[in-house]
């Protein structure tokens, strides 16, 4: 039975090259339109699936097996086929899909970063985050951010890497149950969005939420900074309006804060900030 399985991977990838064989068995996968079999002769293709692990199959075409049993939960096969790979991004991302499907949640966090996966490094920490592991998911955010600055090829997503540790922090700030006690981790929140505004400059969100954390820490002047900053970006911004009223209201200028109110409903009435000043003001 080796012999045979030698012999289909060697004929499937001399007879197709081996980018046909690879873009031919992932057709297979569409249920509509089963149009692979058209490529290679029907007992070939009948027996891809089967193909062995411990065959000396071209790196591509074991890259394709693996992501297939990856998506069919044959996660022993997946891992047959994952040792066998060279080192690359692929094998590393395909390890941790390997670990985060048998919980070994540490262990996967580590092959995302290692693959530069930081969406699903990502998703990791908001898990965490929501589980009540805030000083995990610090780390692993740092450790997101470490990465991403250490590589040319993710070197783009470091703002948000800075916004979303800006967002954690905020987070956590919130979860502190003495509000007097919340000023360091929003300390820190301010200072992740100043990195990330310093990075992308034009980036409306990271001014926004600066401003609002500066809101929170009772430094005004720097909150209408951020605030003006974010409506030079952009003039049809109801929530830099909102920004502007909020601190109006903090200044004791209720008027003024009406005014502001006034013209971000015009502009969206049904934004969050927006909707928050109106609620500030009604009491």
């Amino acid at each position: 039975m080796r012999l045979v399985g030698l012999v289909l991977a060697g004929v499937l990838a001399l007879s197709l090259g081996v980018e046909q064989a690879v873009a031919s068995v992932a057709l297979r996968d569409d249920a509509r339109r089963p149009a692979w079999v058209r490529y290679v002769p029907a007992g070939l293709a009948a027996r891809v699936d089967g193909l062995d692990p411990g065959l000396p199959l071209p790196p591509v075409l074991r890259l394709v097996l693996a992501r297939r049993a990856l998506a069919a939960g044959d996660f022993g096969l997946l891992a047959a086929h994952v040792a066998r790979l060279p080192a690359s991004r692929d094998r590393a991302e395909l390890e941790g899909a390997l670990a985060d499907r048998r919980g070994d949640a540490a262990a996967a966090v580590a092959d995302y970063l290692a693959a530069g996966d930081l969406d699903d490094v990502e998703r990791r920490i908001e898990a965490l985050a929501a589980s009540g592991r805030g000083d995990e998911a610090l780390r692993l955010q740092h450790a997101a951010i470490a990465a991403a600055e250490a590589d040319p090829a993710q070197i783009g997503n470091v703002p948000e890497a800075y916004y979303r540790l800006g967002l954690l922090e905020q987070e956590l700030a919130y979860r502190i149950p003495d509000p007097g006690a919340r000023g360091e981790p929003q300390r820190r929140s301010l200072e992740a969005y100043r990195k990330a505004v310093a990075l992308a400059p034009l980036e409306s969100r990271y001014l926004l939420a600066a401003g609002n954390e500066a809101i929170n820490l009772d430094d005004l002047d720097t909150a209408l900074g951020f605030f003006q900053r974010a409506r030079d970006v952009d003039p049809s911004s109801a929530d830099a309006l909102a920004g502007f009223g909020d601190v109006a209201v903090r200044r004791g200028n209720t008027a003024e804060a009406r005014r502001y109110l006034a013209e971000a409903q015009r502009l969206n009435a049904a934004s969050p900030a927006v909707q928050r000043l109106a609620a500030q003001l009604a009491r």
